[in-house]
């Protein structure tokens, strides 16, 4: 701990250092396969291959959760999400599925975006939110990115999502069974005693059209009650926003990229000519589905369909955003960082999900390691050497500690699980760290780096199909999840694809699973006597109808 100091006393000390700028660049559903320094050579993506040819490479970098809002939680608090119930249990959501709800990152939580500010900071945040907007009235801004740190704000205070690109009708029958809608007006049948005909027949339709729109739209007699019809999913959720104010509704898909782009680098030329530093994250929306790009990149890639065609925008805009930089002259003194926020979808969804290389599993899947091994790029000019490689496990939660140390803020009073990456940064020997994996409320998994191996314990998994997907769909609950009384336990050093567990009777397992195994129980019993209640699973995740903007908003250049 004591060369941590000196790293940052001598860091600080030096009259010649300026605190940078910081962009930090992170992508949806991003498989870790798919960029070029990661193994992808079949989609050309020059910009980000230049980065990386740049950059110092994390190549043992984790998500801490498998699906997006606890992900991102993560990322931007630097803690597990669980801590600040943003995650699922059994019988709820596993994320926020309308921005109209109540539920959202809660106001105490602290993220790197209000550390920065405090020191001086102009912060941005452009594209994906999926933290929660509002909470008790419209614009309130509580669990929004202008109520956690940030001055500006552009993009989807949601996520895109299946039924964007559709124009569904609203008048439809498909969720809405007959005997669910004639249970209620065999209930009804007694009232027809006190009350007038005409009076019975208007309460029976009113009756009727509530039912109907509940089940049709809302799915609340399903398993899956939060999930809406693909109607509601664009009425509710498909909108931009400029700051506090809905500037387009419902989105042009095709025009999405270029409209965060124009903001981020409008963004940046502001800051910089404010003559204050200045933190922007961009998040990119895609390459989640739908997979619906501008009309130049559409049929531009040749192996790979739409996903490529995405995967090529996405290159374009970073490369219109590190442009401006070199442009303005700020490079030199600009940190930048690119990751993604979990793994990609492949096995589940197909060519139209990310490519995780050689690890097994993907989205969704708390166990393995193709859901939660995402890349990681840093470039800082004059401190971190391009080429340089950390093999160490590092993790999302691991920026806010890492920033706040660069800009000499004290987080101590935090109570962070991620830890600064200066030290791997100037190739310190990093001390022993264990890292958990979560599926909804449930650690599945955990790693623990010790004497200079990593060791992965899994506790439970989804049962998978041939192709190596999840059989009944990534849930963390159920059936479907096999749960080990002995857990697995893998040198991921030795065997990154998780085929050859360690011998349970071997000395080796003994060892190493009883040191996890007290790391793990000291653990959980220190979340559970600090974390607050699942968010995910009352009916403060539906929609509000005071929360909602409902009319049409043309987007103005």
């Amino acid at each position: 701990m004591a060369k941590y100091f000196t790293l940052a006393f001598l860091l600080f000390a030096n009259p010649s250092f300026q605190a940078p700028n910081f962009l930090l660049f992170i992508v949806d559903d991003l498989g870790i396969g798919d960029i070029p320094c990661y193994g992808n050579t079949s989609v050309p993506m020059p910009n980000l291959a230049k980065l990386c040819k740049e950059s110092l490479k994390l190549t043992h970098h984790t998500s801490a959760a498998v699906v997006c809002t606890p992900s991102r939680t993560s990322f931007l608090t630097g803690r597990y999400a669980v801590r600040s119930g943003m995650v699922g249990r059994d019988g709820s959501a596993p994320v926020i599925f309308y921005v109209s709800s109540t539920v959202g990152l809660p106001k105490n939580e602290t993220t790197f975006a209000s550390v920065l500010k405090s020191r001086g900071y102009t912060t941005g945040f452009v594209g994906k939110w999926h933290q929660g907007l509002n909470e008790a009235v419209w614009g309130d801004m509580v669990h929004g990115p202008q109520g956690h740190g940030f001055d500006y704000f552009f993009g989807l205070p949601y996520t895109l999502a299946y039924g964007f690109e559709l124009d569904e009708p609203f008048l439809t029958v498909r969720k809405a069974i007959c005997t669910e809608l004639i249970l209620p007006l065999l209930l009804l049948i007694p009232l027809r005693f006190f009350i007038g005909r005409r009076l019975f027949f208007l309460i029976l339709l009113l009756v009727v059209c509530v039912s109907w729109f509940f089940l049709e739209h809302l799915s609340l007699s399903k398993a899956r009650w939060f999930r809406g019809s693909a109607f509601m999913e664009k009425f509710l959720n498909s909108f931009l926003m400029e700051n506090n104010e809905v500037v387009e509704k419902p989105i042009n898909l095709e025009r999405l990229s270029t409209r965060l782009t124009d903001k981020s680098v409008g963004f940046i030329e502001r800051s910089v000519h404010s003559g204050n530093p200045f933190l922007l994250v961009h998040s990119f929306a895609k390459v989640h589905t739908p997979l619906i790009t501008s009309t130049d990149f559409v049929g531009r890639s040749t192996e790979h369909g739409a996903y490529g065609d995405t995967l090529m925008e996405l290159d374009h805009c970073l490369g219109r955003m590190l442009d401006k930089i070199r442009e303005l002259n700020i490079e030199e003194e600009t940190f930048i960082y690119f990751t993604s926020d979990h793994g990609g979808d492949y096995l589940q969804i197909g060519r139209e999900g990310g490519y995780n290389g050689a690890f097994r599993g993907g989205k969704g899947n708390g166990a393995l390691e193709g859901g939660m091994r995402i890349p990681g790029i840093i470039k800082w000019p004059g401190h971190v050497k391009p080429g340089q490689e950390i093999h160490q496990p590092t993790s999302l939660m691991d920026i806010l500690p890492t920033l706040a140390e660069i800009v000499g803020a004290d987080v101590s009073s935090l109570h962070l699980d991620g830890r600064s990456l200066l030290p791997y940064l100037h190739s310190l020997p990093p001390p022993e760290r264990s890292l958990y994996h979560y599926c909804d409320s449930e650690i599945f998994s955990m790693r623990t780096y010790i004497n200079n191996q990593t060791y992965k314990m899994i506790f439970q998994e989804p049962r998978l199909n041939r192709e190596g997907g999840c059989l009944d769909g990534c849930l963390c609950y159920g059936p479907g999840i096999i749960r080990y009384s002995l857990p697995l336990l893998i040198n991921l050093d030795s065997d990154p694809e998780e085929d050859d567990p360690l011998d349970i009777a071997s000395p080796q397992y003994r060892g190493i699973y009883e040191h996890m195994l007290e790391e793990a129980s000291q653990f959980m019993r220190e979340v559970e006597t600090t974390k607050i209640p699942a968010q995910f699973d009352s009916y403060a995740m539906l929609p509000r109808p005071w929360l909602q903007p409902i009319l049409t908003v043309d987007y103005k250049d």
